[in-house]
């Protein structure tokens, strides 16, 4: 998860003007990192991304390199409580799914909503 590093700027979440923004703007953090770093394992969706790789090492300096990029190249930081480096056994949250290696399973937030917004139907 990214954040700007200015309080001062942004636009409303869940805008699709928000969501056109981020592909734009981070167009060049997907070439950073597939043709700089070589990440075959990469995926991004709007502001939120993950980069696998077999080896811890390399993830940390992966994860260094990019967010000296963010910072220096588009003046953005890394959301230090939502940006973690995980094993894949361990699953990560991304697009409202808990998401293994294997499988995914919707978060117990969003299927509660979506029960929810069932319900009202």
């Amino acid at each position: 998860m990214l954040s700007f590093c200015s309080g001062s700027k942004g636009i409303a979440v869940g805008s699709s003007v928000s969501q056109l923004f981020a592909n734009i703007y981070l167009n060049e953090l997907d070439y950073f990192v597939k043709h700089n770093l070589r990440k075959k394992f990469y995926l991004r969706y709007c502001d939120d991304f993950v980069v696998l790789d077999r080896s811890y090492k390399k993830i940390a300096n992966s994860h260094k390199r990019i967010k000296d990029f963010l910072l220096e190249r588009l003046k953005l930081q890394l959301h230090p409580q939502k940006t973690k480096l995980l094993r894949t056994n361990q699953g990560m949250d991304l697009a409202g799914f808990k998401t293994f290696y294997f499988y995914r399973l919707v978060k117990k937030k969003n299927h509660k909503l979506f029960r929810l917004n069932c319900e009202t139907v």
